[in-house]
C-alpha cells in the first residue's frame, strides 16, 4: 500500500543545509525503498538561488518583452537568462521552455519569499537529488529514491498538479510500449510518468500557500521501480516539435518575436 506523509519545517529565506535538515526532520524514520519528494523551491533556497530584483539590470530585449506583456523588466531579464526558449506570452507571464519543461516564467517564483525577491529553479536539480540520496545512504545505511518536484499548470485545466524536475534512485518514466492491455491490444506509445504521479500526490500535502510542507515521505512504491537511474529535466522531456499540444498549435522552433 502506498502511503504519503508530510514533513513540516519552518520557512527558509536564505541558504541553508538541506541534507542536515532532512536528517534532523525525517532521517531516523527512513527505510529502504522510501521515496523523498522535495520541493524544487526549497532545494533552490537551500542553494542560495534567491535573487533580489533590485540587483537585476534589464537588457533592451527584457524591456521590450516587459512593455509588451505588462511585466517587471527585471523579472523578464531573469526569465531570459533562465529559459532555453521564450515561446510566447500573455499579460504577466512569458511561456518558456527550460530543460525540456514547458513552464511560465522559467519556473521563477515570487510566492513564499520576501518582498522584492524571487526564487529561481535549482541550478542542477538532478545533482541535488543525487546528493541527498547519497548522503542518506552514507549516514543511515538505507537506500531511498529522491524526487525534486514543482507545481505546474496543465493546458485547459484549472489548478496546479505536480511535476518532477529531477529524480534519483528510481524508474521515473516507465516505458509501457510492447505490453498488452486488458483486451490484448499492444501499447505503442504509452509511458507512465511515475515521478510526475508521485509529485502530484505529494503536492496535495505540500499545498500552495502556508502549509510549510516542502518534503513528503512516500512509502510502498513497487520495488521493481527502485533502481540506480537518474533523471534530469531533459530525460523527462520529448522534443517540443513532437508534442501533440504544440504541434497541433503550429509550433515550430524559432526565437519568440
Amino acid at each position: 500500500m502506498l502511503t504519503i506523509r508530510p514533513v513540516r519545517v519552518h520557512a527558509k529565506s536564505s541558504k541553508f543545509d538541506l541534507v542536515g535538515l532532512i536528517e534532523e526532520r525525517v532521517g531516523a524514520r527512513l527505510k529502504d525503498g522510501d521515496v523523498l519528494v522535495v520541493s524544487s523551491k526549497f532545494v533552490a533556497v537551500s542553494e542560495g538561488r534567491v535573487v533580489r530584483l533590485g540587483a537585476v539590470r534589464p537588457s533592451e530585449r527584457a524591456r521590450e518583452l516587459a512593455a509588451k506583456h505588462r511585466m517587471d523588466p527585471r523579472l523578464c531579464e531573469l526569465v531570459l537568462r533562465e529559459s532555453d526558449e521564450v515561446i510566447g506570452g500573455i499579460p504577466g507571464f512569458l511561456l518558456t521552455s527550460k530543460d525540456g519543461l514547458l513552464t511560465p516564467n522559467a519556473g521563477i517564483d515570487k510566492s513564499n519569499v520576501r518582498h522584492g525577491t524571487v526564487v529561481l529553479y535549482p541550478r542542477r536539480p538532478e545533482v541535488s537529488a543525487r546528493r541527498i540520496r547519497e548522503a542518506i545512504r552514507f549516514s543511515r545505511g538505507v537506500s531511498v529514491a529522491v524526487i525534486i518536484c514543482d507545481s505546474r499548470l496543465s493546458p485547459t485545466r484549472r489548478g496546479t498538479t505536480g511535476v518532477a524536475v529531477a529524480a534519483s534512485g528510481m524508474e521515473a518514466v516507465l516505458d509501457m510500449r510492447g505490453r498488452e492491455d486488458l483486451f490484448g491490444n499492444v501499447l505503442k506509445v504509452t509511458a507512465q510518468g511515475v515521478a510526475d504521479d508521485l509529485s502530484s500526490a505529494a503536492e496535495v500535502l505540500m499545498g500552495e500557500s502556508d502549509e510549510s510542507t516542502p518534503i513528503v515521505l512516500v512509502r510502498g512504491l513497487n520495488k521493481h521501480l527502485l533502481t540506480d537511474r537518474e533523471y534530469g529535466g531533459k530525460r523527462f522531456a520529448i522534443p517540443m516539435d513532437e508534442c501533440v499540444y504544440l504541434r497541433s498549435l503550429g509550433y515550430s522552433q524559432r526565437a519568440y518575436a
